[in-house]
């Protein structure tokens, strides 16, 4: 296919592989493309040109103690307490989720990936005329770790905004729920986002002081557990914003 021929697609690919988001076979199929269509390359060398440097423009982020021990103790620096972990008194899914190695690895150098895959999406919708929310919030990743879900403060109109990224099918008996998931305490309800490809929450603020947030499937109203979530999580990630 020749894809000089197909602008809409030619563009969005381009896009995803200047963001980095496209990968494996995909991504080596469209640099092929690229050596042989000068159209491809115009089109990836348009995109990259585009987003450099907009890294910059996200504010350093400091990653967490939990961060640096996690990173010490696979390294080999700091031996892990396991007789400590092991006193501690029995808690949530959602703590457990919070603390556990694997949530974190990696967040530090994922932080620059995220902002470029934020801000380029910022980009593209407002290409396309849309109103861009003027705090990101979080970029949920799924099972895989593929950016799932967007999710934005618009101190504007007040609400948070919920763009999905993913392709996870669901019935017509199934929605998705927004959880804010604290440190200590129960996973807070942010509001149903529904089926659609993109929610408006309205909250009195954006989550304060909340480490990360999470989706649920969840049946028509949200979930009727008042503890949090009854269906399974399928998204999750931390807030790049919790000091707002």
């Amino acid at each position: 296919m020749k894809l000089a021929a197909h602008p809409e697609l030619l563009d969005r690919l381009a896009a995803q592989y200047a963001l980095g988001v496209l990968r494996g076979g995909a991504r080596r199929r469209l640099e092929q493309m690229a050596r042989e269509d000068p159209a491809v390359r115009a089109a990836i060398h348009w995109w990259q040109a585009r987003l450099s440097g907009v890294a910059e423009l996200q504010s350093a982020a400091e990653p967490v103690d939990k961060v640096w021990c996690g990173i010490e103790e696979r390294l080999g620096w700091k031996p892990a307490v396991a007789l400590q972990e092991s006193a501690r008194p029995a808690t949530g899914w959602w703590q457990r989720l919070w603390s556990a190695p694997v949530f974190w690895r990696g967040a530090a150098a994922a932080m620059a990936a995220v902002a470029l895959l934020a801000i380029g999406i910022g980009l593209r919708l407002a290409q396309q005329g849309e109103a861009t929310p003027t705090e990101i919030v979080a970029v949920l990743n799924d099972d895989r770790a593929q950016p799932a879900m967007l999710v934005s403060w618009d101190a504007g109109a007040r609400n948070l905004v919920v763009r999905r990224l993913d392709h996870l099918a669901l019935s017509e008996r199934q929605v998705l729920q927004l959880w804010a998931l604290p440190a200590d305490g129960k996973p807070r309800s942010l509001g149903v986002i529904g089926r659609a490809p993109q929610a408006r929450l309205a909250l009195a603020g954006p989550p304060k002081a909340v480490p990360a947030l999470a989706v649920s499937i969840e049946p028509p109203g949200g979930s009727p557990n008042p503890d949090g979530p009854s269906g399974p999580v399928v998204f999750k990630g931390p807030v790049l914003h919790s000091q707002l």
